[in-house]
């Protein structure tokens, strides 16, 4: 038969566990499942004693997990059962392991510490090291493997990922941030070293704020040696101290040379540049000098890839060739493409 009327409300309704009468005792404590359990109200209840279902307030009234009924109870009396209906109930402690996810529910802002959450989850505590959350990864892992991390999704694609993850060994790590761009995937683009060195894919943008403006990307930084090479006839040759530092296109180099025999002609030409010069020919500032007493410049040339030497500092006399003496040492800088 339909309901005829308002429709009743449908809660967690639970009988409590059977309660043994004491004789001469009134009060007696409620249970779920061995739980104590704590009723919105009397009003929230249906108590039936002897067979006779009992008025709330007059027949009994309920604290917290205790109910107390109006006289003491005789050996002879039977409390047939305590149902507690739909509404706020709370059950009070639950056992390990008996509340899932499901029954969380959780639709709203989740405060920790903090009883007006300003976003989803908002955590407060007091300074030091408890103010914070631990990630703590039960195994050792592989080397690259996430051990902890937050991924940010947009309509559940993974846009946005920072992680912690293991570099080389069980005891050591580096912090990764990953990015995707339209039509890509998660790629990683900056990353903090175990040792402290930061790494960043595409360089760095200077002096512009958070845009990413292309002419004020640094995007590439190296230092080391090089090996100059004679070329064309130049013989005995001997080279220290030849370093280069490469900042962007800007590529400076320095060596000394001796020992070499000196060449007329097409004069000193020295091949082995770190990296291939721009596009054409480029006469280079720095600072050439000879054992001879000729002070010159260089140009390189990206097509044979080469430096040739010339008398002069503000024009090309002659080729660097006979008066070079013994020694040679040159500080360059040119450009590549």
């Amino acid at each position: 038969m339909a309901y005829i009327g308002r429709q009743p409300t449908v809660g967690n309704f639970r009988i409590c566990d059977a309660i043994s009468v004491v004789d001469g005792q009134a009060a007696y404590t409620m249970q779920v499942d061995g739980v104590n359990v704590i009723p919105e109200s009397a009003n929230n209840m249906i108590v039936s004693l002897n067979g006779v279902i009992q008025k709330p307030g007059s027949s009994y009234t309920v604290s917290s997990s205790t109910i107390t009924f109006s006289s003491n109870l005789s050996t002879g009396d039977v409390i047939d059962f305590i149902q507690i209906l739909g509404g706020v109930a709370n059950i009070g402690t639950p056992s390990d392991g008996t509340v899932t996810s499901a029954k969380l529910n959780l639709t709203s802002a989740v405060g920790i510490g903090e009883s007006s959450p300003g976003t989803l989850l908002d955590i407060k505590g007091p300074s030091g090291a408890n103010n914070r959350i631990t990630l703590n990864s039960s195994s050792a892992g592989s080397n690259a493997q996430v051990l902890g991390g937050i991924v940010i999704e947009n309509q559940g694609d993974s846009v946005v990922q920072i992680s912690g993850r293991r570099e080389s060994a069980v005891d050591d790590g580096y912090f990764a941030i990953e990015t995707q761009a339209t039509g890509g995937s998660l790629t990683e683009r900056v990353r903090v070293h175990s040792g402290g060195v930061l790494s960043a894919a595409h360089g760095i943008a200077l002096g512009v704020g958070t845009a990413n403006t292309a002419s004020n990307v640094l995007d590439d930084y190296e230092e080391g040696t090089w090996t100059p090479a004679a070329y064309a006839g130049v013989s005995g040759f001997s080279v220290s101290q030849n370093t280069y530092t490469k900042i962007g296109r800007s590529v400076t180099i320095y060596a000394e040379i001796t020992g070499f025999v000196s060449k007329t002609g097409s004069g000193l030409q020295i091949s082995g540049l770190p990296f291939t010069p721009s596009s054409g020919s480029l006469y280079m500032q720095g600072t050439t000098e000879s054992d001879g007493g000729a002070i010159g410049i260089a140009r390189t040339s990206s097509t044979t890839g080469r430096l040739t030497f010339f008398y002069g500092t503000t024009s090309r006399t002659g080729y660097l060739g006979t008066n070079l003496g013994n020694g040679l040492r040159f500080s360059l800088t040119y450009f590549t493409d």
